[in-house]
């Protein structure tokens, strides 16, 4: 059984991570005995959500006073790289909610810092284990629908999703906190997708906005597109949308897949037909993704596999990142580097 603590004890943390933890295939690899959060009020959360944890308000004194085997980082990306280099210089086994870092410098420190060292690290790349995204995936490997040219992924949302009430509800549309808009919160996801489905892509192009939230210190929309050999991924995001809705559309030589946010098709020479899929606005759905993810960070800590694989997809994803802000500032399609 594998002892850890979570760092930060926020919607993502109280809404996610704790149900995982509690879910019937991470019970028996996984239990949190510690919580740390800055913020005081969040003792009596604490509490409730996992009495038997110790709380404590700061890192230190959690792993002076505390034997544990790994932490899980559910704080905005500016204190990622802290908690990181602390953790890992203690030989501690680290899960770290996305993105890396809030800034690309910050994501060379630490893999600086983990370079070399035995501890497993694994992000939460938690879109991998959906139902949803597998199906997509193994439909583009298996060549059914023949070589993919245009992949489209749309997200509405009508403003940023809130913090914790306790500490900084609007950190998400803080630079300094999140390291920029909804590219950042949402587009990371789909960054480490289109690593999933296609590998790392040849090129960037980005135009970022903020078109009806000017009190954002951020991009509330951003329209992104990836070029690789044969095929272009677009992605088109925003905050400043009159409903909430997802949609997909990726177009093979052979053959199409479409999502509306309810029904998957695949469309081919012979007609459309509904692939069964489990709505993913299903909290639980949500919350197996986490588990899942759980279970392949246990089993390599067990394995002691401590390859750089995911930590290289994660710093795909902050390449991604700094490629589109640049190119938008610079109205260029730029090179990933």
């Amino acid at each position: 059984m594998l002892r850890g603590a979570i760092i930060g004890l926020g919607n993502i943390a109280t809404r996610g991570h704790v149900p995982a933890y509690q879910h019937e295939s991470v019970t028996s690899r996984m239990q949190i005995v510690a919580v740390m959060d800055v913020v005081e009020q969040n003792r009596a959360k604490a509490g409730e959500l996992l009495p038997a944890a110790t709380f404590y308000s700061d890192l230190h004194s959690l792993l002076e006073k505390e034997k544990i085997d790994f932490v899980d980082i559910c704080t905005p990306p500016h204190t990622h790289a802290e908690y990181i280099r602390i953790s890992a210089e203690k030989g501690i086994h680290i899960i770290c909610e996305k993105p890396l870092a809030a800034r690309s410098d910050l994501a060379s420190d630490i893999v600086r810092v983990l370079t070399g060292a035995k501890v497993v690290f694994v992000p939460c790349h938690q879109y991998k284990y959906s139902p949803l995204w597998k199906k997509i995936q193994e439909k583009i490997i298996s060549g059914s629908l023949g070589k993919i040219t245009l992949a489209q992924f749309n997200v509405y949302r009508l403003y940023a999703d809130s913090g914790t009430a306790a500490w900084n509800p609007q950190w998400r549309t803080n630079k300094s906190h999140s390291g920029g808009g909804i590219l950042v919160d949402t587009g990371a996801h789909y960054f480490y997708l289109a690593q999933y489905f296609f590998g790392v892509p040849q090129r960037v192009s980005a135009i970022l906005r903020t078109l009806k939230h000017q009190d954002y210190q951020v991009e509330d929309t951003a329209v992104v597109t990836l070029e690789y050999p044969e095929t272009l991924m677009q992605l088109s995001l925003t905050w400043a949308a009159s409903h909430r809705a997802n949609s997909v559309f990726i177009a093979g030589t052979e053959g199409s897949l479409s999502y509306d946010g309810i029904r998957l098709l695949h469309t081919n020479a012979d007609g459309t037909k509904e692939i069964p899929m489990a709505d993913i606005s299903d909290k639980n759905q949500y919350v197996s993704w986490y588990a899942s993810l759980f279970e392949e960070f246990s089993c390599r800590v067990e394995r002691r596999n401590y390859s750089d694989d995911l930590l290289q997809e994660a710093v795909n994803v902050m390449k991604l990142l700094d490629a589109s802000y640049r190119s938008s500032e610079r109205n260029a399609v730029l090179e990933v580097t």
